[in-house]
């Protein structure tokens, strides 16, 4: 009979001799460290010593022309060593008397750093500044004049120009009809305009803006490397870190004034959310940054270091938010509070504290950004496909702008996306089980995310695309598939019913003269005509909608990122190799036409919102729709735009690093152009 056992190697050996023993970890006794984490500990903390150094040090290289300067220091130029046309020298400083007038100044080749002069006006100061500099041959070239548009703000006294060049002469020129703006240039040119001197500053300064640069920089760059490996498993972890450090950064960087679009409108309501039950008892300082005022007038920014800290002082030592005269009831729309809880937490923090109006004020943004970095870091960990997508438009510069900025919008396309999140998982595991707990969750995130904007409601509808099979029973089916409905039939009465019920004489007024009522009746008498309009505007601005300079470049009142061709390529790159899947399958051809109509209904919707309010009765042109308004709905339909035909091989570790890295470069390039060099320097 032939034996079937397998032979043994050795002859004395035995049977269970042959069998591999397993290996137990060897637990870490307690109070003991794991091997190498001293190491560890020391490399990081080497790693931060090395960047707070260098930071330092690339400040001390910035001021090294300073330093070598001839003449150091601060030096005042007498007013009769300038010329003027236009001018009346006074006893006080040069009279613009003719509707244009010029001041020269001769420096001679001397090193200008910084060109100071002060002035007395109490309006909007928009004044030229002409320089001649001396080229790299050290000759004086008029051809290469640097011209400054310097627009001061009204609350300023003085301005600072950074030149740093060896400067021949300088030139400022006034024009009435440059002076205050569209509306108030008739009462500006009666102002007297008074220019009461000059200095040049040759001064090595630590300006703590540009340090901040330098340190957000190189400790992102040298966290990248460090936690590379962590980072490939946990992007989101990399958002947060990117998030809250630009973030930080800007909102520091930013001046204590409106920037951003309606927010003196969002600034009121927060404030009066932290001021809730009792109101607001504010004087006029603090109530001009919270309605349209010249005191803070957005066109007309610091353009400077010390002009952001004339501005801050200037709000810090007048600014009374406890007990001034002009006594303010909160009004918030119910739909819009929770999107004002963290901005008025903050508030409501530094009121008790005592905080200065000025610093109270930069505090105050953060409560918007902490919200935003943890709704969105959330959203991209529960993602289990199109982290990388999430991730690119979550650091886009417009985005990012909002979240430092006091807006509803952060709060809306942060919980829609932790309920996309939700969703997306739900949809593409139909091996699990559906809960009442997560059910409720996803109801809860896009209640909150589309109470302030419920144009977004059809994006609840997803929730028709998860299997039938991941229910319990069909009781449960049933119940889940009309809480869906249901809450999205409540959002949406909230928005058309009282536009069709009782529509309102006026629309936003910022549109002209707008009318809901007689906006209505040419959509609901000419309803066929009504919808060539709205194709007609809203097709041929879907390329910049969705990957152009209006959802990824605009940076409020400020100018816009000049970067548009970097955001287009790296958010094409993300949508093209962004196929991981952490369950192994992605949306189906018939899911992904789903939620693309879904999107689109919610695209209609904006559009015909801002055709009822925002734009003139009978106008076929629709006005007021800005790129911002499709961030809710971004992620959605990059991801029907993402194919699985195409495989990416790059490993995460260098994937996800590398499209952080990248991000990170685009935010803080456009800051530099934005804010750090035209405010901060």
């Amino acid at each position: 009979m032939k034996n079937n056992a397998p032979m043994l190697k050795a002859s004395g050996s035995s049977p269970k001799a042959a069998v591999k023993p397993v290996e137990t970890k060897r637990k870490q006794p307690k109070g003991t460290e794991p091997p190498g984490a001293a190491a560890r500990r020391l490399k990081y903390v080497l790693a931060v010593v090395l960047v707070l150094v260098v930071g330092i040090g690339l400040e001390y290289f910035w001021n090294l022309p300073v330093l070598h300067s001839a003449r150091r220091g601060t030096t005042q130029i007498s007013l009769d060593q300038a010329a003027a046309e236009g001018f009346v020298l006074e006893p006080e400083g040069f009279l613009l008397t003719e509707d244009k007038g010029t001041i020269s100044i001769g420096l001679g080749g001397a090193y200008v750093d910084r060109f100071v002069y002060t002035f007395n006006y109490d309006q909007l100061l928009n004044t030229e500044i002409y320089v001649c500099y001396y080229n790299p041959y050290g000759e004086a070239d008029p051809d290469q004049d640097l011209i400054f548009q310097d627009r001061n703000p009204k609350l300023a006294d003085a301005s600072s120009i950074h030149i740093g060049k060896r400067v021949d002469s300088i030139v400022l020129s006034v024009d009435r009809s440059n002076l205050g703006e569209p509306g108030t240039r008739e009462e500006a040119a009666e102002i007297p305009v008074v220019i009461t001197g000059f200095q040049i500053q040759n001064q090595p300064v630590m300006n703590w803006y540009r340090v901040g640069f330098f340190w957000v920089l190189l400790g992102l760059s040298a966290f990248f490397w460090l936690f590379r490996g962590y980072l490939g498993r946990h992007v989101e972890a990399g958002f947060l870190a990117v998030c809250l450090a630009v973030g930080t950064l800007t909102i520091c960087a930013l001046p204590a004034n409106k920037v951003g679009y309606d927010e003196e409108t969002h600034l009121y309501r927060a404030m009066g959310l932290a001021s809730f039950p009792h109101g607001m008892n504010i004087n006029q300082t603090v109530f001009s940054l919270m309605v349209p005022n010249l005191d803070s007038w957005p066109e007309n920014q610091p353009g400077s270091a010390m002009e952001q800290k004339q501005l801050r002082d200037y709000l810090n030592e007048n600014g009374d938010y406890k007990t001034g005269d002009i006594h303010l009831e909160p009004e918030v729309p119910a739909g819009t509070v929770p999107a004002y809880f963290g901005q008025a937490l903050v508030l409501k923090l530094c009121k008790g504290l005592g905080v200065a109006w000025g610093t109270m004020l930069t505090l105050g943004r953060f409560g918007n950004l902490i919200g935003y970095g943890l709704l969105m870091y959330f959203a991209i960990r529960k993602l289990p496909a199109g982290k990388v997508i999430m991730t690119v438009i979550g650091l886009m510069p417009t985005p990012m702008f909002l979240a430092c900025t006091y807006s509803y919008d952060p709060w809306v396309t942060g919980w829609i996306s932790l309920g996309a999140a939700c969703m997306i998982r739900e949809i593409l595991t139909p091996e699990k089980k559906i809960t009442w707990k997560s059910w409720g969750f996803i109801l809860l995130c896009f209640f909150l995310g589309c109470s302030p904007k419920a144009v977004y409601a059809p994006l609840i509808l997803t929730g028709f695309l998860i299997p039938a099979k991941k229910f319990q029973n069909r009781r449960q089916k049933i119940v889940m598939r009309a809480g869906f409905l249901l809450l999205f039939a409540g959002l949406m009465s909230s928005f058309v019913l009282p536009v069709l019920i009782a529509p309102k004489e006026t629309g936003d007024i910022r549109g002209g003269e707008t009318s809901e009522a007689g906006q209505m009746s040419y959509v609901l008498g000419h309803f066929g005509g009504y919808l060539k309009i709205l194709f007609a505007n809203l097709i041929p601005a879907m390329p910049k909608m969705l990957f152009g300079r209006d959802i990824f470049s605009v940076q409020g009142h400020l100018a816009d990122s000049p970067f548009t061709w970097l955001a287009m390529g790296l958010a094409g790159y993300a949508v093209v190799t962004d196929t991981r899947s952490s369950v192994g399958r992605g949306l189906k051809l018939g899911q992904k036409i789903w939620i693309f109509l879904m999107a689109g209904g919610c695209a209609l919707l904006i559009w015909t919102s801002m055709y009822i309010a925002y734009t003139e009765p009978g106008r076929v042109v629709i006005a007021g729709v800005q790129g911002r308004y499709y961030l809710p709905i971004l992620f959605l339909v990059y991801l029907t735009l993402n194919s699985r035909l195409i495989i990416a091989r790059t490993k995460n570790i260098w994937y996800h690093t590398g499209v952080l890295a990248i991000s990170t470069v685009l935010l803080l390039a456009t800051l530099w152009q934005t804010v750090i060099a035209p405010m901060c320097m």
